[in-house]
């Protein structure tokens, strides 16, 4: 076997066995990370939003005020 087969065959296996511990010590499944991704998404979302609500109000404020 010449020394790049030998590599190519490390190679191959060593990914086989990482991918084999990999998806045994996962913390979660896929669905679940999926779910708690689009969760945290739509809290960000939201608190985007109120954000710019609050700022728009302000800046609406700063506007219809008489200027002195």
């Amino acid at each position: 076997m010449s020394r790049f087969s030998k590599f190519i065959m490390g190679a191959f296996w060593g990914a086989a066995v990482g991918s084999i511990i990999a998806l045994l010590y996962a913390p979660k499944s896929g669905e679940e990370l999926r779910k708690e991704l689009q969760e945290k998404t739509d809290e960000i979302i939201t608190e985007v939003q109120k954000a710019a609500d609050q700022r728009q109000q302000e800046l609406e404020k700063e506007v219809k005020a008489p200027k002195a």
